[in-house]
């Protein structure tokens, strides 16, 4: 009768097992053959599950304010379009002190009394605005645009990449100017 190789062989060049997987097969292995250590490690997990469950229901929102269903029924109510949101705390997306640096560049407020909402977008920023469809390239979109890049550029982006957006009727949030690469000046190439 032929033996058959051992269940974990491993081969001549087989790295041997880390520190930790030895120590947690001789965890293990003690383990099994001690009740106690068997019944004080279930111990140790449930005082555990107890502490995190404990954490969690402390966690809640609650107290004597309305009901949970009256109080998300009265946020939404009152929560303002995300256009309308400018300095809202919570969206990771949401870009909230770069209104106060445009406002830091526009003292008397006439461009960034334009903006509504300022986001990041995967790698780019976008600023939207109230400004209109024929206002691409206008002098608050390319000032927007280039407040933007320094802003960024003050925050350690080595490539800052910003579109500025107007509202449209029947296009949703069309670009008014924007910088795609180093050498872009904020200006929307015509389109024909």
């Amino acid at each position: 009768m032929t033996k058959s190789p051992a269940r974990h062989a491993r081969g001549r060049h087989a790295r041997p097992p880390s520190e930790f997987s030895a120590r947690l097969h001789a965890l293990i292995a003690s383990l099994r053959g001690s009740r106690r250590r068997r019944l004080g490690l279930a111990g140790a997990v449930t005082a555990t599950a107890a502490a995190l469950a404990a954490v969690a229901v402390l966690a809640l929102p609650g107290g004597s304010g309305p009901a949970p269903r009256a109080a998300v029924a009265a946020r939404t109510a009152a929560a303002p379009s995300p256009n309308e949101r400018v300095g809202a705390a919570g969206d990771p997306d949401e870009i909230t002190d770069a209104v106060p640096y445009f406002e830091t560049k526009d003292p008397g407020k006439k461009v960034v009394k334009h903006v509504t909402d300022v986001r990041r977008s995967g790698s780019f920023v976008r600023v939207y605005t109230d400004l209109g469809e024929s206002d691409e390239n206008s002098e608050p979109a390319i000032d927007l645009c280039k407040w933007t890049t320094q802003f960024l550029e003050d925050g350690g982006d080595d490539e800052p990449r910003v579109f500025v957006h107007g509202k449209s009727d029947d296009n949703g949030s069309v670009v008014l100017a924007n910088k795609q690469s180093d050498k872009d000046d904020c200006e929307v190439p015509e389109t024909r």
